[in-house]
């Protein structure tokens, strides 16, 4: 039988109802319970019947009925009518893969606990077909009278596979004896927040008998719902003791501000993250307190990805934000999260906790997902729950505003979700949607007035960032729109540059890196961020053309906010124009402007996924050129080619180029050629990439770093350039690059040394070299110089195609030259043009110092004088004929020089001398090693 009732006695437990924080018990092992009632709804299997409304599942598909099992009944609102898809007009029962197969990618598939044949409240499905307009979906399946014992306790165990999102709300009701049902737990906004995905479990719900009860009745509710999700359930029992392994159905309590830790940083960042605020918006309402902050630092528009990447929904608009990345690589394309990436790329809380768990970091939201699958491990995670987003973001900045007094933290996210609600139930266009903008910036001032309430704020750099995950067109997001993919960023403290208007279009993957250089936190490149810190300069040759960009020729008045175009090439970037002179001027070859006006030339075609790209790009696309009198259609073709400057390499020499682009070709079988050539001043040419329409099909390379390398032709090669071709193109596609950075192994100049210092005192006959190191070496020359820059004739050398490094000139004859200052100049040249000059200033001294010698009252004195500065003085005695050395006198020390122009000094005459004429001889030598020798008579009595 579906439905098994017994009168079993049910031992008493406790706790009576469920409430947040319940854990399950486990039954004891050695006494398993019996069980007074179960249902598995498999007995329905006969009953199943073909699809009526899911037209896309095969008639011969038996999967769904509406009939229940015996004593179950489903109880419809009365206005749900005939309204809605038949095979989930309230609760009906079907087959997993019944069910699975209304819509994938929706949590259906995630019910493996269920078998056979499970019941499903599905008004997700319902309100999809049928025209149920603006009814709400009410339904509740009741199970039959189940005998129970009065003052027991008994467990309601089930599997249940749960979503929600706005206003539906599901309970589970017990009543007693036919009396008025009690709620035991309830699902709902207010309850759990908004977007919660309970799936897949096994829950089990304690309820109290009451005395003298003698039978209850279990109710699975559903109401207030529309276009918001499902219940589905399956193996319902009613036990002594729960169900091993089962949990309570509502989640444990979360922590508390009070739970925040002591940082370890005086320097501290707040990311308000916003979600569907629209940056016009905030222009136009009264918003002064992120006015305020942005006149301390900047704010501007960037563009999130279209739908060539992801639609513009919350999901992965809040990934690019926390990670740092794009979706490709954090896969987090939707609201869905099926195969998400973010353990690879976490959010900076996360990240920020695994490079130093000594930071404190806090987040606070309501929106479930964010903290189910985006915000990761910070030290505390704050889950909001209320009636409305207006609440939760009301009850998240007093959250805040209570860490950001009695705590330390040093990196916190603020989720502020009502913009979006407000976006979505009355257009972004409407009075409430004023209203709740300016309520959002009246709380971004009190966060602001909490930080600077700080007692340690006078110690402390705050660094405030501010962003959205999207915009939003009318009443919704998640398309192509300019107003749904323009997003914009706050940045105000630290290093950021005050500017007020932002200085680059900052990307929401910039959020992460600039927290990171905040904080101190060196960004290692194995995490392969993709952003930059807000503030850093632009190193993109196509951004020095930005002043240069102008308003529409022939396209379509822009809307705000998208730039302007040039033909303009940045210096030394040169265009080889082979379009013909027809079709959209902005479009007739390659031309820069800024990205969004390229995106908004026709939305839907995957131009606004080149995001990683900012500011200015280049753009050759053919498919809007033809917009224009359909030249291709008169056998017009697009031919254009972008060059780089010429830069040097050597024979031989790598080269490397990397750029970002964004490709595509749209109609197969049609000749649109692509090409990226590097070209040699030699004549050669070598294609390091292309691709071709014709042979290849239809194509799309979406927002791709490209990384290509080529090897120099050996010979007389000096320069190359690289040129990226579209030609042969027509109504069928586009191509865009951007930050272009080309590498070349440049010829090495030649580097020249000499055997001589500068500075040098030269006298006399000595040899001059000059070394060279280098490749390539043409030829050498040296030149000795007067100070007046004429050329000393005897002093000069000169090889033409050298067979050794070195020049010399031997045995120079310094002594021939008046004294004085000179200059020598080495120079060498290569081959490829590149040379390298010495100049090496010296002095020609050939002058002999002048030198007095006294004798006095046995002492002996010197006075010698230099122009160009005295190196030593000595004095010894010798005989009387000068011939005989008896004695040293006295001398400065040989190991320091003098180093003066002048010098004095006296020593005394050894003592003990006999009676005579002796001789004392002194000399003096100056820096430039010339000496002067002078005697006097010493008469000894």
């Amino acid at each position: 039988m579906a439905g098994c009732l017994g009168a079993v006695l049910l031992l008493p437990a406790v706790p009576a109802f469920a409430h947040e924080g319940d854990e399950a018990a486990e039954p004891a092992a050695s006494a398993p319970a019996a069980s007074a009632f179960s249902e598995d709804f498999d007995a329905l299997t006969t009953a199943l019947g073909p699809s009526v409304h899911e037209t896309h599942i095969p008639k011969s598909t038996l999967g769904w009925t509406p009939t229940a099992p015996s004593g179950w009944t489903v109880s419809n609102e009365a206005s749900m009518g005939v309204k809605g898809k038949s095979e989930w007009r309230g609760w009906t029962f079907a087959t997993p893969s019944f069910w699975t197969a209304a819509q994938g990618g929706q949590g259906r598939e995630d019910f493996t606990k269920g078998s056979g044949v499970i019941a499903v409240a599905d008004n997700d499905e319902w309100d999809d077909g049928n025209n149920p307009g603006e009814q709400l979906f009410a339904s509740t399946l009741a199970s039959p009278a189940i005998p129970v014992t009065g003052g027991s306790t008994v467990h309601v165990n089930f599997d249940s596979n749960y979503r929600q999102t706005g206003p539906q709300v599901a309970a589970l009701e017990v009543s007693f004896d036919g009396g008025a049902p009690q709620r035991l737990f309830e699902y709902s906004t207010a309850v759990l927040g908004d977007q919660v995905y309970l799936q897949n479990r096994t829950l089990t719900q304690p309820v109290a008998v009451p005395q003298g009860a003698a039978s209850m009745q279990v109710s699975w509710v559903i109401e207030q719902a529309t276009n918001d999700w499902y219940w589905a359930i399956d193996d319902v029992s009613v036990d002594a003791a729960p169900r091993a392994g089962a949990e309570s159905p509502l989640p444990k309590p979360g922590p508390q501000p009070s739970d925040v830790p002591a940082g370890i940083s005086d320097r501290k960042v707040l990311f308000i993250d916003f979600d569907g605020v629209r940056f016009d918006k905030l222009e136009e309402y009264a918003t002064p307190n992120i006015d305020a902050l942005a006149a301390e630092g900047q704010i501007g528009v960037g563009y999130m990805q279209d739908n060539a990447l992801g639609p513009t929904v919350s999901g992965h608009g809040h990934a690019n934000l926390l990670s740092g990345v794009w979706v490709d690589k954090h896969r987090s394309p939707d609201n869905n999260f099926t195969n998400p990436n973010i353990e690879a790329y976490p959010d900076f809380l996360t990240r920020l906790e695994q490079v130093n768990p000594g930071f404190s970091t806090f987040s606070t939201a309501d929106w479930k997902p964010l903290n189910d699958h985006l915000i990761l491990r910070p030290d505390v995670k704050l889950q909001q729950t209320g009636a409305s987003a207006a609440a939760t973001d009301a009850q998240s900045v007093e959250d805040a505003v209570e860490v950001l007094g009695t705590r330390d933290p040093d990196a916190m996210v603020v989720y502020l979700h009502n913009g979006d609600a407000t976006g979505h139930a009355y257009t972004a266009e409407s009075p409430q949607y004023r209203t709740t903008i300016e309520t959002l910036d009246q709380q971004v001032g009190r966060l602001v007035d909490a930080i600077r309430a700080r007692a340690t704020y006078s110690e402390e750099d705050w660094l405030i960032l501010a962003s959205t995950d999207h915009g939003f067109t009318g009443y919704g997001h998640g398309g192509d729109q300019h107003l749904t993919r323009m997003i914009w960023t706050l940045a105000s403290g630290g290093d950021v540059p005050a500017t007020g208007a932002a200085t680059s279009q900052w990307r929401q993957v910039d959020i992460a890196p600039t927290v990171f250089r905040h904080l101190g936190v060196a960004i290692d490149p194995a995490w392969g961020l993709e952003g930059v810190p807000i503030g850093t300069a632009s190193t993109d040759p196509f951004d020095t053309v930005a002043g240069s960009l102008r308003a529409v020729v022939d396209e379509p008045a822009k809307p705000a906010y998208s730039g302007g175009w040039t033909k303009q090439a940045p210096e030394g970037w040169a265009i080889d124009e082979r379009t013909p002179a027809v079709g959209v001027s902005e479009y007739r070859g390659w031309s820069f402007m800024d990205g969004e006006f390229w995106a908004t030339s026709e939305e839907g075609q995957g131009r606004g996924s080149f995001v990683r790209a900012r500011d200015v790009v280049a753009v050759a696309d053919p498919d809007e050129w033809n917009d224009l009198g359909n030249p291709a259609g008169s056998g017009a073709r697009f031919d254009s080619t972008l060059y780089s400057p010429w830069q040097p390499v050597r024979p031989g020499g790598a080269v490397d180029v990397s750029f970002l682009q964004h490709y595509r070709h749209m109609t197969a079988g049609v000749p649109q050629h692509a090409e990226v050539v590097a070209e040699f001043d030699d004549g050669t040419s070598q294609v390091l990439w292309s691709r071709d329409g014709a042979t290849q099909g239809l194509l799309f390379e979406v927002n791709q770093p490209v990384a290509l390398s080529t090897v120099a032709p050996d010979g007389d090669v000096s320069r190359v350039r690289i040129g990226w071709r579209l030609s042969d193109g027509g109504n069928n596609g586009y191509w865009a690059i951007d930050a272009p950075a080309i590498r070349a192994d440049a010829a090495v100049a030649p580097t020249v040394s000499a055997s001589i210092a500068d500075g040098a005192l030269l006298r006399g006959k000595a040899d001059v070299t000059m070394t060279v190191a280098g490749e390539q070496l043409e030829a050498f020359h040296a030149q000795l110089y007067t100070a007046d820059g004429s050329q000393v004739p005897s002093v000069k050398g000169y090889q033409w195609a050298p067979t050794t490094d070195s020049l010399t000139l031997p045995a120079v004859d310094f002594g021939a030259l008046a004294d004085g200052r000179y200059t020598f100049v080495f120079s060498a040249k290569s081959r490829n043009g590149l040379r390298d000059e010495l100049k090496v200033g010296v002095v020609v001294d050939n002058s002999r110092p002048e030198l007095e010698i006294t004798v006095a009252d046995g002492r002996v004195a010197l006075v010698a004088s230099d122009a160009v500065g005295l190196r030593r003085a000595a004095v010894n005695l010798y005989d009387a004929g000068n011939a005989r050395l008896l004695k040293a006198v006295g001398s400065t020390p040989a190991a320091t020089p003098i180093a003066t122009a002048e010098w004095a000094g006296d020593w005394a005459l050894p003592t003990g001398l006999a009676a005579g004429t002796y001789t004392a001889r002194a000399a003096v030598t100056d820096l430039a090693g010339n000496t002067r020798t002078v005697t006097a008579t010493v008469t000894v009595p």
